[in-house]
């Protein structure tokens, strides 16, 4: 089964000059045994091989992936993930009770679900993080303070007003939002950096509500006098059986435009980003890119999900090999620097904590 499709043009060269490209060296044959005995000893463990799972996929996919000639690492510890997962399962079985017995204490609950909501996202950057390395050096997420307020402006602050904008404010909070994650990251001593890019997450926002005014006002144009048709006549016509097989292909346009937009966003993000004098260009394609998750699609269907550990490696070495890294001086100078810790309790309570946040990139 093969790993990868000619779905775009990207060289295969050597990166040349003051410009690195990823390289991904992961394949479907190697991650297949990984994933199936991961797999089986989740389920015979009921769910607690899960953590040492993460880990092993986790460090197979870091260590696949080379940059300028090294490899990245990944160095969580599975007891921690597991403890984290214990935590995070006792705090929301308790809701879960609550919501079953319809008790009003339910609400109470959800709302410091919600509060803890942004220290939760904190304590998992810090963690992904900070398991994380490249050429000996670890990534890590800001201690300073502020940031745990700031925290609390963007996923709750700013949700809440565009709410009140009526969501005219959205792209404007999920800019904040990546920008504030992608400003408080360190590589070592070095801080990563977001250009603003406010214009283009509202360019792209009103595409995708385009696309869900047209598609969705298609779909609703269809199933609408269908519904009206059958209460007076229970006998539909061939007209209307025929209209309705319209609404699946309208359904998979407007997947494959969330698709699209999605990859422009992430595209966004990862060409404003910068580490020092480091940039990042990223040559994904609409075109190239929705042909990968459609074959992808179709290997799952047919081979009933085995085909998974090959999805998985195509997938990443489409986005991957499509990042390349500018380096005016060179990667050499970037070193390791003295880190703020957070001290024995607090290192331990980040590691709690492994919840993965959609960030993307």
């Amino acid at each position: 089964m093969p790993d990868s499709v000619d779905v775009s043009n990207a060289a295969d060269s050597p990166a040349q000059g003051s410009s690195h490209a990823f390289r991904f060296h992961g394949t479907g044959r190697e991650y297949f045994p990984i994933w199936i005995v991961n797999l089986l000893l989740t389920i015979v463990t009921l769910g607690v091989y899960s953590a040492w799972a993460k880990v092993r996929t986790q460090r197979y996919f870091h260590e696949a992936t080379e940059l300028a000639g090294a490899r990245f690492g990944y160095h969580a510890r599975p007891l921690s993930i597991l403890i984290g997962r214990i935590i995070v399962l006792v705090l929301f079985v308790p809701y879960i009770i609550l919501v079953k017995m319809q008790s009003p204490y339910a609400l109470v609950f959800a709302l410091l679900l919600v509060l803890a909501s942004p220290w939760l996202v904190v304590k998992a950057l810090r963690f992904r993080l900070r398991v994380t390395s490249y050429r000996g050096v670890r990534f890590s997420f800001s201690h300073e303070k502020g940031v745990m307020a700031g925290a609390y402006l963007r996923f709750l602050g700013l949700p809440f007003l565009g709410g009140l904008s009526l969501g005219l404010l959205f792209p404007y909070v999920i800019h904040q939002q990546y920008r504030w994650m992608v400003d408080n990251s360190r590589y070592g001593a070095t801080p990563l950096r977001m250009a603003p890019a406010v214009g283009r997450f509202y360019l792209l926002s009103v595409i995708l509500g385009a696309a869900f005014l047209v598609f969705g006002g298609g779909i609703a144009a269809i199933i609408i006098p269908i519904a009206q048709a059958a209460k007076v006549d229970a006998d539909m016509s061939a007209v209307h059986y025929a209209t309705f097989l319209l609404i699946p292909f309208l359904y998979a346009g407007l997947f494959l435009v969330a698709i699209a937009i999605g990859l422009k966003f992430l595209q966004t993000v990862v060409e404003r980003t910068a580490l020092s004098d480091l940039s990042l260009s990223a040559g994904w394609r609409v075109g190239p890119y929705v042909l990968l998750q459609f074959t992808n699609f179709l290997l799952m269907i047919f081979t009933l999900g085995i085909a998974y550990p090959w999805v998985r490696c195509r997938t990443a070495r489409y986005m991957l090999e499509r990042v390349t890294v500018h380096a005016p001086t060179g990667l050499d100078h970037f070193v390791a620097g003295a880190q703020d810790e957070t001290g024995a309790f607090g290192d331990q309570a980040a590691a709690f904590f492994d919840i993965d946040i959609g960030i993307g990139f």
